[in-house]
């Protein structure tokens, strides 16, 4: 099995606690995205202490994070919160839509049928959420979605330098948070707690894992997986907050995930059928030898 598909899945999992940790917490957003960032910069200057490589493909992956992060927190406030994590993920489409630009190609039929199976899982997970009233916010929820899509497909490049891209992420959000330094003083012990646990988590292992995923897969099986993400988050809300399922969840859910197995039985077969395929070439040319 592909070791990358497990530490995407563990990206996910760090995601996804992402909510808790911030609905415990009474301090304002940025506050808490800017704090967070300071220790995932420390996890990653102590901890990690990885090799930085800055170029023009790593900064542009670093700002695609910070505003995907950044629009989607105002899309949060805009619309209900199925609405925004719906359209954010209209990203796999956004990935297929960057790749075929670049290969100056239309997208094959299984990415296709992969994308519309995942986003209707999607719909359906959260169909009891959903509204479309709230036009700005649903805009700014796509928009995200393209950075979303464009942090994938740009950290899956040779020359990228994931890692590196989320510290320069992590170091932009830090910069709004300096407006709330007065309100330092009034952040309890707990609240550090979380946003350093927010940090440590979310930002920290999750950008470790993502870094050493991405390199093992393709952008768009990155984002399939890591998707799993809105899975996770609910169950974590249903633990620590009681809050019920909707409706439709488990027949989302079981969309989503069969959406995941399909891409990668089919992934699979195109890369056996391409090593076939070399294998007969080499064979031809031997015999013609």
């Amino acid at each position: 099995m592909n070791t990358g598909y497990l530490w995407l899945l563990g990206t996910a999992v760090a995601w996804s606690f992402s909510g808790v940790f911030t609905k415990l917490n009474s301090q304002p957003g940025f506050l808490i995205s800017a704090v967070s960032s300071v220790v995932a910069l420390l996890f990653y200057f102590i901890i990690i202490r990885p090799t930085i490589r800055v170029s023009k493909l790593v900064v542009a992956a670093g700002i695609a994070a910070y505003l995907m992060g950044i629009t989607f927190t105002y899309a949060n406030k805009l619309t209900s919160v199925g609405s925004a994590i719906v359209l954010q993920y209209s990203s796999m489409a956004f990935v297929a839509l960057y790749e075929a630009i670049e290969q100056r190609r239309v997208p094959p039929v299984r990415k296709v049928f992969v994308i519309v199976m995942a986003l209707s899982g999607m719909v359906v997970f959260f169909l009891d959420s959903l509204s479309f009233e709230h036009v700005l916010g649903n805009l700014l929820a796509i928009i995200s979605g393209a950075f979303f899509g464009l942090m994938f497909f740009l950290n899956a490049k040779r020359g990228s330098s994931p890692v590196t891209s989320a510290m320069i992420s992590c170091a932009i959000s830090v910069l709004p948070g300096l407006l709330f330094l007065p309100q330092l003083p009034h952040v309890a012990p707990r609240e550090w707690a979380l946003m350093a646990a927010g940090g440590i988590v979310c930002s920290g292992l999750a950008n470790v894992c993502f870094a050493r995923g991405i390199k093992r897969a393709q952008p768009l099986t990155a984002n399939l997986i890591t998707m799993l993400e809105v899975v996770f988050a609910p169950t974590w809300a249903f633990i620590f907050f009681h809050e019920s399922f909707g409706r439709f969840a488990l027949v989302g859910t079981v969309l989503i995930i069969g959406s995941i197995i399909v891409n990668l039985v089919l992934e699979q077969r195109e890369k056996s059928s391409r090593a076939l395929q070399f294998g007969s070439e080499n064979a031809c040319s031997k015999r013609a030898l």
